[in-house]
C-alpha cells in the first residue's frame, strides 16, 4: 500500500482520494522533512492539492496560508522545513491578505529562501508563479526587486519568461 507522500509525488489524485477515504488521518501526516501532506501537495499542483484538501486535514500555520486564510499564521520569521518564509508561501498561492498580515508583523520582504533549489525572495516567488496581488503588497512594503540577483536572474525577467507582462510592468514602475 502506498503512503500519502508516494501518492502525492506520483500525482495520483485517485489514489490520494482512495487512501483518504480509507484512512482520513493520512492527509494530516508530515513527511520525514516535516512538510505537511497539504504543503507537499501544493507543490505538485492544483488537482493534487485539492485531493488532499478535500480530506480536511488539520491545518498548521503554513497550511492556513495555502488555503487562503490570513489568521493563525506562522511567525513573521518562521520558515517551512524546506527553507521558505511564510511570505514565500503567501506568494506561492497569491494570498495577499496573509502577506499583508505577515509584513505588518515584521516579516522581511526581501528574505531569501534557504531551499537548495530556490534562493529567491518572496518577490522572486511572485514572478515564478504570477502572484500579482502579493507582488503589489510586497512592493508597497518596500520589497527590492534586485535583491538576490546573481547577474543572470531578475524578478522582472522571470515574470516576462513566465508570460506575466503585467507583473513585469509593475516591477518596472517601482524601479523607475
Amino acid at each position: 500500500m502506498s503512503t500519502i507522500f508516494e501518492l502525492i509525488d506520483a500525482c495520483d489524485v485517485a489514489g490520494i482520494r482512495e487512501l483518504a477515504a480509507r484512512q482520513p488521518a493520512a492527509a494530516g501526516e508530515h513527511d520525514d522533512q516535516g512538510l505537511s501532506a497539504l504543503m507537499r501537495a501544493a507543490y505538485r499542483g492544483d488537482e493534487v492539492f485539492a485531493a488532499v484538501r478535500d480530506a480536511h486535514p488539520p491545518l498548521g500555520p503554513f497550511d492556513r496560508i495555502l488555503v487562503g486564510e490570513s489568521t493563525g499564521l506562522p511567525g513573521p520569521h518562521d520558515r517551512t522545513p524546506d527553507g521558505f518564509t511564510a511570505l514565500h508561501i503567501a506568494a506561492f498561492v497569491d494570498n495577499a491578505a496573509a502577506a499583508e498580515t505577515l509584513l505588518e508583523a515584521g516579516a522581511d520582504p526581501d528574505a531569501l529562501a534557504t531551499a537548495s533549489f530556490a534562493r529567491v525572495t518572496p518577490l522572486g516567488t511572485c514572478s515564478f508563479v504570477g502572484a500579482l496581488g502579493v507582488a503589489r503588497v510586497l512592493l508597497a512594503h518596500g520589497a527590492d526587486p534586485h535583491v538576490g540577483e546573481d547577474g543572470a536572474y531578475t524578478v522582472e525577467a522571470e515574470a516576462i519568461a513566465r508570460g506575466n507582462e503585467q507583473l513585469a510592468e509593475l516591477i518596472r514602475e517601482t524601479t523607475r
